[in-house]
């Protein structure tokens, strides 16, 4: 347990929901239907990337403003043109694109989620939509105390307002609050804002999943690890 903290704040992509089964699966899905042949990781893989890219153009002002929702149909349409064997409608773009809002988690999430809950505020704060959250949560059948969409703030992580923001919406301190992921990354921008850190290790190798963890309060085996450091 660490004194002083009252609200943990959790990134949920790849972090709580397993977004490559659920990518993949679709596209494996569709693939099999037309009867061809295609690398669903690369696939899957390019698409999250762009999708980063594209907010990061968002984050400078280089596109308009738009969720994530907009962001990773918009990386379909141009997967479209280089997967043409796969001959994807605007149809089942949109099909796709409802792969991110039926994301399962991680098995030790929902008990670890229960105990945690216990103790502390605990939200998601992710660069992801609002309804994609919503809609995977549900689908796994978790709780939270709050979702906060970067959509909604007025700006997306790593940027350290959007981490000081969340604290403040959640009635905390950015030193009462600690920001959870599996990305170290995403947790060093955290700390520059204030923030604590607790690293959880990655189920499943990712972009943003490698890094230095070394000046992170916590480091995590699992969920359930996490829950006993911070509940114990």
């Amino acid at each position: 347990m660490i004194d002083g903290i009252k609200v943990l704040t959790f990134d949920v992509g790849g972090s709580i929901f397993d977004w490559q089964t659920a990518t993949r699966t679709a596209v494996r899905t569709l693939a099999s239907e037309r009867g061809v042949e295609v690398d669903d990781r690369a696939f899957c893989f390019t698409w999250r990337r762009r999708m980063f890219e594209q907010l990061a153009e968002v984050r400078h002002g280089k596109r308009p403003w738009q969720n994530a929702d907009a962001i990773h149909r918009a990386v379909l349409d141009e997967l479209a043109t280089e997967y043409p064997a796969l001959e994807l409608t605007p149809d089942d773009r949109d099909g796709l694109n409802r792969a991110w809002h039926r994301m399962d988690v991680w098995e030790d999430v929902p008990e670890s989620l229960a105990a945690l809950r216990e103790r502390y505020v605990v939200a998601i704060l992710t660069v992801l939509s609002l309804s994609i959250v919503v809609d995977s949560s549900k689908h796994a059948g978790i709780d939270w105390d709050a979702y906060l969409s970067c959509e909604f703030l007025g700006v997306y992580k790593p940027e350290a307002e959007a981490y000081r923001t969340g604290a403040r919406l959640l009635g905390a301190t950015p030193e009462e609050t600690m920001m959870v992921a599996v990305h170290p990354p995403d947790l060093a921008a955290a700390h520059r804002a204030g923030l604590k850190a607790a690293y959880v290790k990655p189920k499943l190798e990712e972009m943003g999943s490698r890094g230095d963890t070394g000046g992170f309060e916590v480091i995590a085996e699992d969920y359930r690890d996490l829950a006993r450091q911070l509940c114990g």
